[in-house]
């Protein structure tokens, strides 16, 4: 059981899988109550891409960046047992803003604008700010001048 690790809340976390790939997602680790074997549920995976380019004069630029997990899924969510795990870290916050980032940049832009819509919609309350019916207020507002 990975124990180092808090279950049931959801945390950004790169994950040293046995295959050598580092992966990188919004996760959720959890044990079934029946189960000694701890799951992770990770959401939007990607791995990391490191690119070396020489420059010339011995000048080399390298740079990371991300691609899907698994290029050809549909899928957004997986599971990844216990026992395919080597290592569980969490993501500093620079990689976390790289890594939201690259999903914001990969959803079409049709629907990133109606998420970003949903989002600032807030829910109207008929009753805020209702504080009575015009009629009534200016038959009260007649009563306290009249006198």
């Amino acid at each position: 059981m990975i124990s180092y690790c808090k279950h049931d809340e959801e945390f950004f976390g790169v994950f040293k899988l046995i295959t050598g790939e580092e992966v990188l997602a919004k996760a959720v680790l959890s044990t079934e109550e029946n189960c000694t074997e701890t799951l992770a549920f990770l959401q939007e995976p990607v791995c990391i891409q490191v690119i070396n380019q020489e420059l010339g004069k011995g000048k080399m630029m390298r740079g990371m960046g991300f691609h899907k997990w698994m290029q050809l899924a549909e899928e957004d969510f997986y599971v990844v047992r216990e026992k395919d795990i080597l290592s569980v870290a969490s993501m500093s916050k620079e990689v976390q803003y790289m890594y939201e980032s690259f999903l914001y940049g990969e959803t079409p832009e049709d629907e990133r604008r109606e998420k970003s819509i949903k989002e600032r919609k807030s829910k109207i309350d008929e009753t805020a700010g209702y504080v009575g019916k015009i009629n009534e207020a200016r038959s009260l507002f007649e009563k306290l001048y009249k006198n």
